[in-house]
C-alpha cells in the first residue's frame, strides 16, 4: 500500500480471544470499506475472514510481554484502532480504543491479585490518557468509565454490540426450533459470570438438564472456586463447537441462563432471543439497560433461590413476542461505521 494511502491500522491480534475476539471479528466483517486500512495480526486468522492484503503479520499475543511492543511499521499509518484498553508501547499515532467494560477496576475479584490489578490499572489509565477517543459498548460501561476517568468524559462514546449476521440468518431459517428440556450456559468460566449460582439453582430442580458450552477440562481448571459434581449425568459439556452447532444448542434449549455479576454488555441473551430461546438473566444494571424492554426473565443477582424460582415459573415460549426490529440499535455494522467515520474525520483534520 502506498504510504499516502495508509489511513487506518487495526490491531487484529485479538482474533480468537474470547469476547473481544468475537466483537473484533464482527467489526472486520462489517467494515464499510477496506480502502486505506491495514491489519496487524495473524495472517492465517485474517485470511479466514477473507482479508488477504495489507497485513502486517504478527502471531504474538497482545497481552504477552513481547506483544506490549508493536511493529514500528504501525506508525506509517495515520491512526490506530485497537479493540482493547491495552495500548502497546511504541505507538506514535492517534489511537482510538474500544473498552468493553471496567471490570478489572470495578470487580477486583476478576484480577489475579495485587500485582495483576496494578498492571491492569496502569493500562486503563494509560488508555484514558493516550486515546483520542474511547468507545464502549453500553451506557453502563460509559458511566463506569466516566466514574474512573472524569476528565475523559467528552471523549467517551457508546457503540453497542449486536449479533452476527450468520446467527440472524440461522434464526430465520429455523423459526420454530424443536424445544428440549435443557438449560444452556454460554460464557467464560470466571467469577463474574456467576456460574456457581446457576449450579446451585440447578440442583434444586429435576425437569431440566444443563448444557455448558465448552470443554470440561477448561471448566475444571479455569476457576478453582467453582465446584461442579462432574458425576451428575444431567450436566453436559459440549466441547468445542462451530457456529451452527452452537446456534442449534441455543435454539433448542428451553432457556439460556446468564447469571452474571458483572458485564459490559452481555451478548448471549440477545443471541438467544434471535434464536427464539427465552433468556433468564440476573438483574444487573447493564442487563436492565439492554434487555429491560425485551422479553427476558430477570432474577435477583447472586440469589440461587430467585434463579430457581425464575426457571420453574418462566415460560419457555416467552421470547416468541421478540422481533428482530426490537434490536435495531444494537448493531456491529452501525458501531464500526461510527468508529471509522470518526477516525476518517480525524485524518481529515490532520491533513488540513
Amino acid at each position: 500500500m502506498d504510504s499516502a494511502n495508509k489511513r487506518i491500522i487495526i490491531d487484529c491480534r485479538y482474533l480468537g480471544m474470547s469476547g473481544i475476539g468475537r466483537v473484533l471479528e464482527e467489526y472486520l466483517n462489517n467494515l464499510p470499506s477496506k480502502d486505506g486500512i491495514g491489519f496487524y495480526g495473524s495472517k492465517s486468522k485474517l485470511n479466514k475472514l477473507g482479508i488477504m492484503d495489507n497485513i502486517i503479520e504478527c502471531d504474538v499475543s497482545p497481552v504477552s510481554k513481547k506483544g506490549m511492543f508493536i511493529d514500528k511499521r504501525i506508525n506509517e499509518y495515520a491512526c490506530l484502532f485497537t479493540p482493547n484498553f491495552i495500548i502497546p508501547f511504541g505507538v506514535k499515532i492517534p489511537t482510538y480504543t474500544l473498552i468493553h467494560d471496567l471490570m478489572f477496576l470495578d470487580f477486583k475479584e476478576s484480577t489475579n491479585g495485587f500485582v495483576d490489578r496494578r498492571i491492569k490499572t496502569f493500562f486503563y489509565k494509560r488508555c484514558a490518557k493516550k486515546s483520542k477517543a474511547i468507545y464502549t459498548v453500553s451506557g453502563f460501561s460509559k458511566a463506569r468509565a466516566i466514574h474512573h476517568f472524569p476528565a475523559c468524559e467528552n471523549k467517551i462514546h457508546v457503540v453497542y454490540n449486536g449479533v452476527s449476521n450468520s446467527l440472524i440468518e440461522y434464526g430465520k431459517q429455523h423459526p420454530n426450533p424443536d424445544k428440549k428440556d435443557y438449560l444452556v450456559f454460554v460464557g467464560n468460566i470466571k467469577k463474574q459470570k456467576g456460574l456457581p449460582i446457576l449450579l446451585d439453582a440447578f440442583k434444586r430442580q429435576s425437569k431440566y438438564e444443563l448444557y455448558i458450552v465448552g470443554e470440561m477440562n477448561n471448566f475444571r481448571t479455569s476457576d478453582d472456586s467453582i465446584d461442579v459434581n462432574i458425576d451428575d449425568e444431567r450436566i453436559h459439556f459440549t466441547g468445542r463447537v462451530d457456529d451452527d452447532e452452537l446456534f442449534k444448542i441455543i435454539s433448542e434449549a428451553s432457556f439460556l441462563v446468564q447469571p452474571s455479576f458483572y458485564e459490559g454488555f452481555g451478548i448471549p441473551p440477545m443471541e438467544a432471543l434471535c434464536l427464539r430461546t427465552t433468556p433468564v438473566i440476573s438483574d444487573i444494571d447493564v442487563f436492565k439497560e439492554v434487555y429491560g424492554q425485551l422479553p427476558v426473565v430477570f432474577f435477583k443477582c447472586g440469589d440461587s433461590n430467585s434463579l430457581s424460582e425464575a426457571i420453574n415459573c418462566a415460560k419457555s415460549d416467552y421470547s416468541r413476542s421478540f422481533k428482530i426490529s426490537d434490536i435495531e440499535k444494537y448493531s456491529f455494522k452501525k458501531s464500526i461505521e461510527r468508529i471509522m467515520t470518526d477516525i476518517e474525520h480525524e485524518i481529515y483534520q490532520l491533513s488540513k
